[in-house]
């Protein structure tokens, strides 16, 4: 009998973790957790220890401690891992379905990508594929990937707006803002409304919600911190 595949779970939440321990414990002598882990560095440290097969970790962490810029997630995660312990698989898991977190998992080298909600008999077919050397992505990975390929580009000040938007600012108060922030070109409230639309047209936003829900989505991925910016607006 081969020896079990030795994981590592990451989640900072304690009964996400022991949830997905019973999983992993009930196919007998296939897998041992040897060790879990609620943050990045915490993860980084036990792996290096202990140097697992494959480590499962969840996407997002809110972890208090963590400054923005900082370690923070699982990406982050599965990143150093693939640097520094290549020979260490990562497999990351989601609450839900996002194709921009998908697409950067498997740019940061994870080997798998999985759905909380995904039968554990789909987990066990995932983790003895990536301890073989094997990749587990749902079929969305591809279509992700050429749409990305494919994807229209955002100029620099409907990149600079991406943050306001997500912050539900209106035209007027994202135009003082970008003029306060780069006195040297200001702009007007009509030009924001323009970025705006150009946006909603290139991408596909018919709705004022789509656009926010697509500029939180995209700092995210971008790792723009829009929740805690400095602003100076005035009510």
């Amino acid at each position: 009998m081969s020896a079990p595949i030795r994981i590592i779970v990451v989640d900072d939440h304690e009964l996400a973790r022991q949830g997905l321990k019973s999983i992993l414990t009930a196919f007998e002598d296939r897998f041992e957790v040897v060790a879990e882990a609620a943050t990045v560095d915490e993860a980084l440290i036990l792996a290096e220890k202990l140097k697992p097969d494959v480590v499962i970790t969840d996407l997002h962490f809110n972890d208090p401690s963590v400054e923005p810029g900082e370690l923070g997630d699982g990406i982050d995660l599965i990143t150093i891992l693939k640097s520094e312990q290549p020979t260490v698989y990562s497999i990351l898991i989601t609450e839900t379905y996002l194709e921009s977190a998908l697409v950067r998992a498997y740019e940061a080298g994870a080997a798998a990508f999985l759905y909380k909600h995904a039968p554990s008999s789909e987990m066990a077919r995932a983790i003895e594929s990536v301890a073989g050397g094997f990749t587990h992505f749902p079929a969305q990975l591809r279509s992700a990937m050429e749409k990305r390929q494919h994807s229209p580009k955002l100029t620099e000040r409907e990149r600079q707006s991406m943050a306001y938007i997500a912050r539900g600012l209106t035209a007027k108060q994202i135009s003082r803002e970008l003029s306060r922030t780069d006195p040297q070109s200001p702009i007007m409230d009509r030009t924001v409304e323009v970025h705006k639309s150009n946006i909603k047209r290139k991408f596909g936003l018919n709705s004022a919600s789509a656009l926010v829900a697509f500029a939180i989505e995209y700092c995210q991925t971008n790792r723009i911190d829009y929740k805690n910016m400095h602003s100076m607006l005035k009510k």
